[in-house]
C-alpha cells in the first residue's frame, strides 16, 4: 500500500447507517468485507468492529459463540490488532449511585449484571481484542480514523 493524501476507508456493505469521516480525509466506499465493520482498502489484516452498546452486549451473551467465531477469523488472517469500537458509555454498564439511591445500569439487557458485563470484557482483553467505549458515533468514528491513520503509517513504513 502506498501512501495517499487521504485515508481510503471501506465500509462493510451490512452497515446500516454508516459513520461519517471528514471528506478532507477520508474517501470511504461501500463492499463487502469478510470481517469487520471498516477496514483500509487493500488492507485484509485489520479491520475495526463497530458496536452499539445493546449490540455489543447481545454480542458478549446470546452471540458469542459467533463472535467468538469472527475473532477466529481474524486470529487466522493475522490480524495485528483486533478493535471494538462500541457506541456508548462503559457507566451505561453499571450500577450508579445518585443520591443515596442505587440505579441499574442503562442498557436493554436486564438480565445482564455488571459483573458478567465485566467478565466478558476481561475475556476479549486475554483474547487479544481491544474494547474501547467511544460514547456515541461521532467519537467512534474520530477514533476509527485516527486508528487507521496510525495503522495507515505502519504499512507504509514496513514496505
Amino acid at each position: 500500500m502506498k501512501f495517499r493524501s487521504k485515508l481510503r476507508i471501506i465500509i462493510d456493505t451490512r452497515e446500516q447507517t454508516p459513520w461519517a469521516f471528514p471528506d478532507y480525509l477520508v474517501d470511504s466506499r461501500r463492499g463487502t468485507l469478510k470481517t469487520g465493520d471498516y477496514a483500509l482498502e487493500g488492507d485484509s489484516n485489520f479491520a475495526i468492529e463497530r458496536k452499539s452498546l445493546d449490540d455489543f452486549l447481545g454480542t458478549i451473551s446470546s452471540g458469542w459463540e459467533r463472535f467468538c467465531r469472527e475473532l477466529d477469523r481474524m486470529d487466522i488472517a493475522k490480524f495485528p490488532a483486533k478493535m471494538v469500537i462500541v457506541e456508548g458509555d462503559y457507566e451505561k454498564c453499571c450500577f450508579r449511585e445518585v443520591e443515596d439511591d442505587i440505579l441499574p445500569p442503562e442498557h436493554n439487557h436486564p438480565r445482564l449484571l455488571p459483573q458478567f458485563v465485566n467478565s466478558r470484557i476481561a475475556e476479549l482483553m486475554l483474547k487479544g481484542v481491544c474494547v474501547m467505549f467511544a460514547g456515541n458515533s461521532y467519537y467512534a468514528s474520530a477514533l476509527a480514523c485516527s486508528i487507521f491513520y496510525y495503522r495507515n503509517l505502519e504499512i507504509i513504513n514496513n514496505d
